[in-house]
């Protein structure tokens, strides 16, 4: 379609797309600017710079800070897991050419296309008795083995794509005519080339658990409550400035991984010149 000018001046179809670009923004941001709103006043009845406080933030952070940690502990291990697992697997998946290699490359998206809430169901139907010699309902470690099912496959297809954009055999052949063993050549010639694919990955990783709810609603307990399950119940429970507050707080992790994500992204580019 051929642009549209107007006086040889206005290109109409720039500014449609400024104008639903715009209208698309303000549908996402309207409702974080009125949570913020709220966590600062927490009603508009007497008027907002005469309700103006910063106590409902002190409030959600006190009454919610054993979930804080427990999410940030859930996942930090749930990162380690996944690049414990996840870089080496998808090292041997791109490397290799051995049968069935194609079907185990769909099975590792498979947790991420399923939907949550049918994990968590199947889970606790399995996980939610005793079963082979393990008692895991209620457990932080059924909650970190649920995260890490789920977010296996970012960290996965994450170093895939980086290994497949690099030619690592060229460099694994150097390598190996110097006399690199197979753990050296692992460790100081593919993990520095892919790092900050895995880097990138991680950070996915670590933001979906943070804000991981479907799944762990079925399996939590309230000795092991996360960030997410809080932030349900507080919207139900505790006053509109400090349930707002404590979804501030959780939107500002969020945008926070969004920042090191991009920002792990720009230098992967810059670093490659480009060509990724």
């Amino acid at each position: 379609m051929s642009n549209q000018r107007v006086d040889g001046n206005i290109d109409l179809g720039l500014v449609g797309f400024y104008f639903i670009s715009a209208g698309v923004m303000a549908f996402i941001l309207l409702p974080i600017i009125t949570i913020f709103a709220y966590s600062l006043v927490g009603s508009f009845d007497g008027g907002f710079l005469s309700s103006l406080t910063f106590e409902y933030y002190r409030t959600a952070l006190t009454n919610n800070f054993d979930p804080f940690v427990m999410s940030l502990q859930i996942a930090f291990v749930t990162t380690l897991i996944d690049v414990s697992i996840g870089v080496p697997a998808a090292y041997v998946l791109v490397k290799y050419d051995f049968p069935f290699n194609d079907v185990l490359r769909e099975l590792t998206i498979l947790p991420m296309a399923i939907p949550g809430i049918v994990i968590g169901i199947g889970v606790v139907r399995f996980w939610g008795a005793p079963r082979l010699g393990l008692d895991l309902a209620g457990t932080t470690i059924l909650i970190v083995a649920v995260h890490a099912l789920f977010t296996m496959p970012f960290i996965i297809q994450t170093t895939m794509s980086t290994l497949e954009s690099i030619n690592f055999r060229q460099l694994e052949e150097s390598a190996q005519s110097l006399g690199a063993g197979w753990i050296q050549l692992f460790t100081t010639v593919i993990l520095p080339n892919i790092y900050n694919g895995i880097l990138a990955g991680a950070v996915m990783v670590f933001a979906l658990s943070m804000g991981e709810f479907n799944i762990t609603f079925f399996v939590y307990s309230p000795l092991n409550t996360t960030l997410p399950i809080a932030l349900f119940g507080g919207f139900r429970t505790a006053t509109v400035g400090e349930a707002s507050a404590l979804a501030s707080f959780f939107i500002g992790i969020v945008l926070v991984s969004i920042v090191c994500l991009q920002a792990l992204s720009d230098t992967t580019v810059r670093s490659s010149g480009g060509n990724i």
